[in-house]
């Protein structure tokens, strides 16, 4: 009992000895975090002296660069439009700051956008001579590059992997930079691309609304489209009406054996297109473009030339409730060509610019001097559903090299767009010729993608 009575006694002292500094302890703990508090004050007050201080230094050089930007004005360099002249004329787009053209490299992705587009069919002709009689087909593989050079600039190339006979080709369908910066609303186009020729011939394969090219443009330009080195320069015309309308001024290689000279060609052909954009309704849209385009087609000595003429016309209606489901596109384009005589012409044979040979019917007149040639296609596409549209085509056209001959045909079918990134499309087309059998083909079109290219002009 006695040491019981001793223990409880040192307990209790040890409890009363304890408890004060439990209680000071809160105190403690709350002066230190005070201290804390004042030294990080502190610590955010020297570095917003420092920032403050680094702000101003930056703000110093840049004045002192626009200082110096001013004195190469003043000597003659990029003199300013004076302000009587500057009422009548077009202000120049904002360019980017010495300091932007600085770091445009610096903002620019090492990883260019690359795509890869796939394009196949199954090709049913009752033409046993055709080289693609009843056979599956892997008509195209693009591979698209497509990056920002710069603050400036942008790059764009497209190869295509094709099959000839039995061998697989890799080449360049397009390849160019596009400078996107230019003074008075102006952009240049500068290495090989697809001519700005009516409104298909700058669309890539997966890119048609039909499996196949109307027949005015694989006549006129040949298979390919007109596609060559060259150089290109486009505008916004400003006007009264407020509507979207571009000029553009092509120059480009002779190299066109349909059209001009052809390999042999040592000129340049020129071209200009008008484009105009009309919002007709919030829920209907209208273009209409026109082209010309004039070079030799000779080899190159210039005495025989050729003449070309174009003009496109596009209606669009999409409802703006219904956007997903239901659109109409009505499109056509006519061409006219009027070329001084390059083929050589033998018995009932005719030799185009190619060196391909066809069977004339005697009763033909072979063209004499200038040959003047016109083609046309209309169609129309109607979006019935959210995946599903039918189209219809009518084609009409004559040969640049003899206006005698002549193709006409008449197509349609359905599209289903699987998704964004792939399509199946059934076309059935009728076609007629007076120099050659008539024939009816079906296609099984499938056409997939991978990555961002996808899209082409509105």
């Amino acid at each position: 009992m006695k040491l019981f009575r001793i223990g409880l006694f040192f307990l209790t002292a040890a409890c009363c000895l304890v408890q004060p500094c439990r209680a000071e302890e809160p105190a403690v703990a709350i002066e230190a975090m005070r201290k804390d508090m004042i030294a990080m004050r502190d610590q955010f007050d020297k570095m917003q002296v420092l920032y403050e201080a680094k702000i101003k230094n930056m703000q110093a050089r840049i004045e002192k660069l626009e200082e110096m930007k001013g004195v190469s004005t003043a000597a003659g360099i990029d003199q300013p439009v004076p302000a009587a002249a500057a009422a009548t004329t077009v202000t120049a787009p904002v360019q980017p700051s010495i300091v932007s053209a600085g770091l445009g490299r610096a903002f620019q992705s090492f990883n260019p956008e690359i795509s890869v587009i796939g394009d196949a069919d199954y090709h049913w002709t009752d033409n046993k001579r055709s080289d693609v009689y009843q056979q599956f087909q892997f008509r195209q593989l693009e591979l698209a590059f497509s990056s920002h050079v710069d603050t400036y600039a942008r790059a764009d190339v497209y190869t295509h992997l094709e099959q000839e006979g039995s061998e697989w080709h890799y080449g360049l369908c397009e390849g160019y930079l596009t400078l996107l910066t230019l003074p008075w609303d102006f952009q240049a186009k500068f290495g090989k691309y697809k001519a700005d020729f009516g409104k298909v011939n700058k669309l890539h394969l997966h890119a048609l609304p039909w499996v196949d090219y109307p027949s005015v443009v694989t006549n006129f330009f040949g298979e390919e489209g007109m596609s060559e080195p060259g150089a290109a320069l486009s505008h916004l015309v400003p006007n009264p009406w407020d509507i979207y309308s571009e000029v553009t001024v092509e120059a480009f290689n002779n190299k066109n054996a349909r059209a001009f000279a052809g390999p042999d060609g040592r000129d340049l052909v020129f071209l200009t297109h008008w484009k105009n954009f009309f919002d007709l309704t919030p829920e209907q849209t209208l273009e209409l473009g026109g082209s010309f385009a004039v070079g030799p087609n000779d080899d190159g000595k210039g005495r025989q030339k050729t003449l070309m003429e174009g003009m496109d016309l596009t209606y669009k209606w999409r409802p703006l409730k219904k956007g997903l489901y239901r659109s109409l596109v009505l499109q056509g384009e006519f061409y006219a060509s009027q070329k001084d005589r390059s083929a050589v012409y033998g018995d009932n044979v005719f030799v185009d610019g190619d060196g391909v040979e066809y069977v004339v019917d005697p009763i033909l007149d072979a063209p004499r001097g200038s040959v003047d040639a016109v083609g046309f296609y209309g169609s129309a596409i109607y979006q019935f559903a959210k995946r599903w549209s039918v189209f219809s085509r009518y084609d009409y056209s004559e040969y640049p090299d003899n206006q005698s001959m002549r193709d006409q045909g008449v197509s349609g079918g359905v599209t289903f767009a699987q998704s964004e990134y792939c399509f199946w499309r059934l076309q059935y087309k009728n076609m007629e010729r007076n120099y050659d059998k008539n024939d009816n083909q079906i296609w099984l079109q499938c056409n997939f993608g991978i990555g961002p290219h996808r899209k082409h002009e509105y």
